[in-house]
């Protein structure tokens, strides 16, 4: 056989081979789009959805669908909400922080996120990008509330797919398996100066991975306000110091118990707020 012949029959052998060895590299990107459920279920019921660290992808990439829910600052959540006569859920997906949710993300140029459930029902998600104008804190992320007299969110799988136009850019599986959290009961409060004493009952679930939070808005034509202080999980009184209501004012109190899968909340108990050295209970 010709010397020059041989040489390039081994030049075009080599360069398949590499060829093959692109385009498996490749799949783990433009595979994305054709994997199924099936593949990654498995090892996704086996992630901690919490316990990968948030990282940085190469540029122009995303992780596989089996990622932690925070990683590469894609944050995945189904949340229950659960109050008095209220039973419903809250799917959504958020960026990682920022320090303006003019900030890009993933999710910043998306036309469409859809959550699937178990049930093979399809919810459109909603885009929210702002700053909040209580809290200040910086939103950027697609959500969608149930109605409240829905359903809490069914155990199983949930597939979020992330699209452009009509492309499928992305998709991942997410396992819920929470229980029914009670709301807090028997909420009180006690006036002292400029502090309210805040008492409550909290629901016989709550553990250490929990928080409470002790929230009061204004009503009617009250001028507008919003507190939000949050208490630990075991907590059943708290302080809230130095607020700034108006004497006449009337405004809304209610305590929240939150944990990584949902919320659950007190009654509103409706009060004004006492002239200086009333009891005000």
């Amino acid at each position: 056989m010709n010397l020059l012949v041989l040489k390039q029959k081994v030049f075009i052998v080599l360069l398949l081979i590499a060829v093959v060895q692109l385009t498996a590299c490749g799949a783990g990107v433009e595979g994305l789009r054709d994997d199924t459920q099936q593949n990654n279920e498995q090892i996704g019921s086996n992630i901690s959805p919490r316990s990968t660290p948030i990282l940085e992808p190469p540029e122009g990439q995303l992780p596989g669908r089996e990622h932690g829910n925070k990683t590469y600052g894609i944050w995945p959540q189904i949340w229950s909400q659960h109050a008095h006569g209220i039973q419903s859920w809250e799917y959504k997906v958020n960026c990682g922080e920022a320090s303006s949710h003019t900030d890009p993300c993933f999710l910043s140029n998306l036309t469409s996120v859809a959550v699937t459930t178990p049930a093979k029902d399809l919810v459109e998600l909603e885009k929210d990008f702002n700053t909040n104008e209580f809290s200040g804190e910086i939103t950027r992320r697609w959500v969608r509330y149930g109605p409240p007299d829905g359903d809490l969110p069914e155990r199983g799988k949930y597939v979020y797919t992330y699209s452009s136009g009509s492309e499928v850019l992305y998709e991942q599986v997410i396992p819920y398996d929470s229980g029914v959290i009670s709301f807090p009961t028997d909420v009180e409060w006690k006036h002292s100066g400029n502090d309210i004493l805040v008492m409550w009952n909290p629901p016989s679930e709550a553990s250490n991975n929990m928080h409470h939070k002790a929230l009061i808005w204004q009503v009617d034509d009250t001028p507008e306000l919003f507190i939000s202080e949050m208490f630990d999980w075991n907590a059943n009184t708290a302080v809230l110091r130095d607020v700034s209501l108006i004497v006449g004012g009337k405004y809304s109190l209610n305590v929240a118990i939150y944990f990584d899968d949902g919320y659950a909340y007190s009654e509103y108990v409706i009060f004004e707020w006492p002239e200086p050295g009333d009891t005000g209970d």
